[in-house]
């Protein structure tokens, strides 16, 4: 039986600075970038240096920008999952200029104990609230993630260079 550690999924606190938002997010999207343990690992310059992959966590806050995040009992973050309209520059799983596109990390130590799965479905849950038609990612060839999303609702649609690109109709 997996081992289930406590945790609360709550939404990104209200008072979070943008600055605030992006030092939290930030080690996430690392954990994105990184999830793959036989390419070498980048560090945050690499973010810093492409606006790209800045977008996911630059300015938070703006109009559409919903964040979810995993605390541990010690009120520690373990994991986040977000979304936010990328079109300038367009994020690696746009797929259309009013559908958000989700990142999604759990910190290794809390991976495998449905962490990632409270954050996805939550975030969808506040997404549609939100009026949002859909969801899109990118999920690389190989990350074992895609089983996760495929479970809750995310189908293929495309291809962008070594990556799916899926969507779900919320």
């Amino acid at each position: 039986m997996t081992e289930r550690t406590l945790m609360h999924i709550t939404p990104l606190p209200a008072d979070y600075t943008p600055e605030r938002a992006r030092a939290l997010l930030l080690p996430f999207l690392l954990q994105c970038i990184n999830w793959s343990h036989s390419s070498p690992e980048l560090d945050a310059s690499v973010i810093e240096a492409d606006d790209q992959l800045a977008a996911y966590v630059d300015g938070w806050g703006r109009d559409g920008d919903i964040a979810v995040i995993a605390w541990d009992e010690d009120h520690q973050p373990v994991g986040a999952a977000w979304c936010r309209l990328l079109s300038d520059p367009p994020g690696y799983g746009w797929v259309a200029d009013d559908i958000p596109e989700v990142s999604i990390a759990v910190a290794p130590d809390a991976q495998g104990k449905g962490a990632g799965r409270q954050l996805l479905h939550t975030l969808c849950r506040l997404a549609a609230v939100s009026g949002h038609p859909a969801l899109s990612l990118s999920v690389s060839d190989g990350n074992m993630s895609k089983h996760l999303y495929t479970q809750l609702g995310f189908s293929d649609i495309g291809r962008s260079g070594d990556s799916d690109v899926m969507l779900k109709v919320l």
